[in-house]
């Protein structure tokens, strides 16, 4: 079932999705659970050398606003 996002973005404390930097938030989805985790390993790889960038997997029951 598609029901996971991929969520990525700068962030002040990097180990926080919740502390992550709204004008840099971008959102996909959604996504089997797998593919989902694939492009958000992808994008990490992509930003591998900015500390403060994030991609995250959620579940679209867990999103935050």
């Amino acid at each position: 079932m598609k029901n996971f996002y991929v969520i990525e973005g700068e962030h002040k404390n990097p180990n926080l999705i919740e502390t992550i930097l709204k004008d840099t938030e971008k959102k996909y989805g959604p996504f089997e659970e797998q593919e989902a985790n694939q492009i958000a390993k992808g994008l990490i790889q992509k930003n591998i050398d900015d500390f403060y960038h994030r991609a995250w997997v959620v579940k679209s029951d867990n999103l935050t606003k």
